[in-house]
């Protein structure tokens, strides 16, 4: 469909991925909860790849003009417009793609596109454009971590479950806990515990639960998590001195809640 780079930020549970490419060159990568059609007129996270000469110079003077916040990303520039918060801008050194993180959150999308997840699509041999799920035990997730040079947390053991484990080229990792007799691979959404590499992740994230709309939930070790009143199904966990963002993800929001406010989401021991 493309013969540059399509950008998005990897696999989520329960969703469906709705792909549209326009006639000059511009592809979106839209993100669909279960049971949405594609083609639904309703806003949800999209990630747009554009074609951009000497896209990050172009960025980087956009990001400069009055009325635009820059924000804080692993590499890269990264803006939005104060106007219109729910869309940001970046690109990376040497691209010539400009990318947009929309999401009707707008705190979502500027964690988003701080939190280092965004990267190419990287298709494997069978054709199909997603991270691979395999199943794991946590003696494989410890070895992991020496591999992606960062904790991988999860809401530890869970009788009967099977541990499903997805990985990024960004490197960041999806621990998803399915029921006995679900197979892996499954499209239905289930628990599911995302550890993202993000420098500075916890004055990233203390920095967004403070954003309007945004609901902080006490936690332990002097950590910060939220979760945004427009997704509640996701929360947002760092602590501080550590370069790793969790995101926690029930269908459940009270789950989800739950799990957080408990202390269950801890490191692989």
């Amino acid at each position: 469909m493309s013969s540059g780079p399509i950008y998005w930020i990897g696999e989520q549970a329960g969703i469906t991925y709705e792909l549209t490419k326009t006639t000059d060159g511009r592809v979106f990568v839209r993100y669909l909860p279960v049971g949405v059609p594609a083609g639904s007129t309703q806003a949800y996270l999209t990630i747009g790849t554009y074609p951009v000469a000497n896209a990050y110079s172009v960025v980087r003077q956009l990001a400069q003009k009055s009325g635009m916040i820059k924000l804080a990303t692993k590499k890269g520039v990264a803006f939005y417009n104060q106007d219109s918060p729910t869309n940001v801008y970046m690109a990376y050194p040497g691209s010539n793609y400009e990318i947009e993180v929309f999401d009707p959150s707008a705190s979502r999308a500027q964690l988003l596109a701080a939190s280092g997840k965004l990267s190419p699509v990287i298709a494997r041999k069978t054709g199909t454009t997603t991270a691979t799920a395999n199943g794991t035990t946590p003696a494989a997730m410890k070895a992991l971590e020496r591999k992606v040079n960062h904790i991988i947390y999860w809401a530890g053991p869970v009788s009967g479950d099977t541990y499903e484990l997805s990985r990024t080229a960004g490197g960041s990792v999806y621990l998803r806990y399915l029921p006995a007799g679900v197979p892996v691979g499954s499209s239905k959404p289930y628990t599911t515990i995302g550890s993202y590499p993000v420098a500075n992740a916890y004055a990233a994230t203390k920095a967004l639960s403070e954003r309007v709309g945004s609901i902080v939930i006490n936690v332990g070790g002097g950590g910060v998590a939220f979760y945004n009143l427009s997704r509640p199904t996701n929360v947002y966990l760092a602590y501080p001195g550590e370069n790793v963002q969790v995101e926690v993800y029930d269908p459940s929001p009270s789950h989800a809640h739950e799990l957080v406010a408990s202390l269950a989401i801890t490191p692989v021991p």
